[in-house]
């Protein structure tokens, strides 16, 4: 015997759910609620590809302030002081690459270090940001992301409109009618009655969502196909989760609030629980030892100058030795033996949070909510593996920038304007899927810049 709905009965409870005042109340809430948040994500996204473009712009302007200001200088100190600060500026800066969905992300950004830059510093001893200094409690976040207020709000009109079905109808006396007109039975009655709430809510998600898509100039027709994909089986999951409420044993006011605690079971306690599972399984390294390693790495290159400053000369033997190395030539091989011992150390943070990321994404369809947020952060790009990816990128940027500046720096002599047309430039390598869950191996370091 089947259960699905003659066309009779679906236009019954269309009808019926149609004449209910409560349910446009809380259907219009929600949209007015999600269309806020869609609007500002939306905005925020195209701010940030705005930027992105600004920065291309921005470089051609500075390679032609440089190579104007080098074709003033002779060969020499000068020019080598010049080459190193311009090594350690802006016109090796990035930006993190993004992806068609990035309105369902966007607010990862505001958390993530996502414009880092190639530079004859170490970006692991000083990551001061940039810009005037500012109070985090005082700085404006803005709206949570569009998956979190989608996963915050929406369970609750799902279930308000859902879980007390016939409690309703036995409260009110009207069962027993319900079961002599519902001729074929009365779960056909609650599969359309499920059937239409589910198309409300995606509906109304999808509309209140859409303009979030529509406003990034960026914006993919894919990342929208997986996004409305997404949303159907989120609303699904909760219609079913309410539907199976409305037929327990249970009054109406012990529905709604048996509704209200699985809300905040699954929203809240289970992502705790499975962040809890995550470092158990994988602990972070410890950060007091790393800052003594740190620490450690400073002190034994200061200890060390000269000799690290002999040893670079020794391995690059076409570069003349400057000896004694005076700054900066004294100063940059230092920075390089930093890096050989804190970039391993940095990258076991991330390793660790990888391994802490696939954990919860192994477990997350236990949490509807957190399985919708890390679908949005995939379509953005803006996820923990995406993010990972582009720290490795990078660190390789990092490594052809030191590559065509520090011989220029070491020698004494700058580097020409000539040279500064062959700057590299941070391009990233095309991604195999865009929800790929591990970052792209980068290639060894150059061996210029050991």
């Amino acid at each position: 015997m089947t259960v699905f709905p003659d066309i009779d009965t679906w236009r019954a409870e269309g009808l019926r759910l149609r004449r209910q005042p409560f349910a446009w109340i809380a259907l219009g809430a929600l949209l007015v609620a999600l269309l806020t948040g869609a609007l500002s994500a939306g905005f925020e996204a195209r701010e940030w590809r705005q930027a992105a473009a600004a920065d291309d712009a921005r470089r051609s302007a500075l390679v032609d302030a440089a190579v104007a200001q080098f074709r003033a200088l002779s060969p020499g100190p000068a020019a080598a002081q010049a080459s190193y600060q311009l090594g350690r500026g802006e016109l090796g800066a990035t930006r993190m690459p993004v992806e068609g969905g990035l309105a369902f992300g966007i607010d990862r950004l505001r958390v993530l270090p996502t414009q880092l830059k190639a530079t004859l510093d170490s970006r692991h001893v000083d990551a001061r940001p940039p810009g005037a200094l500012r109070n985090p409690l005082l700085v404006d976040s803005g709206l949570p992301g569009v998956p979190a207020m989608v996963a915050l709000l929406l369970p609750l009109v799902a279930l308000a409109l859902c879980a007390g079905l016939l409690q309703e109808e036995r409260e009110q006396g009207r069962l027993g009618l319900l079961r002599v007109q519902a001729r074929r039975g009365v779960p056909r009655v609650i599969v359309a009655a499920l059937g239409w709430r589910f198309l409300a809510l995606w509906m109304v998600a999808m509309l209140a969502t859409l303009p979030a898509l529509l406003l990034d100039p960026g914006a993919s027709a894919a990342a929208g196909g997986h996004w409305a994909l997404a949303l159907a089986a989120f609303c699904g999951a909760w219609v079913l989760l309410g539907g199976s409420l409305s037929a327990l044993p249970l009054s109406g006011p012990a529905a709604m609030l048996a509704a209200l605690g699985l809300w905040l079971m699954l929203t809240f306690v289970v992502p705790a629980g499975l962040l809890w599972g995550a470092q158990r399984e994988t602990p972070m390294p410890s950060r007091l030892a790393a800052i003594v390693q740190i620490r450690d790495a400073q002190q034994d290159s200061e200890t060390h100058e000269d000799a690290l400053a002999r040893d670079w000369y020794a391995r690059h033997p076409t570069v003349p030795a400057q000896l004694p190395a005076v700054w900066p030539a004294s100063f940059v091989p230092r920075v390089l033996a930093q890096d050989r011992v804190l970039r391993p150390l940095m990258r076991g943070f991330d390793d660790a949070r990888l391994r802490q990321t696939r954990f919860v994404e192994r477990w997350s369809w236990w949490s509807p909510g957190l399985a919708l947020t890390l679908t949005g952060e995939r379509l953005a790009g803006t996820d923990a593996a995406s993010h990972v990816r582009y720290l490795r990128e990078v660190d390789a940027f990092e490594d052809r920038w030191r590559d065509a500046l520090v011989p220029h720096v070491m020698d004494r002599s700058g580097i020409s304007a000539e040279g500064l047309a062959a700057l590299p430039s941070f391009r990233t390598p095309p991604r195999a899927s865009a929800g790929s869950t591990s970052p792209a191996a980068s290639p060894p370091a150059s061996p210029a810049s050991r």
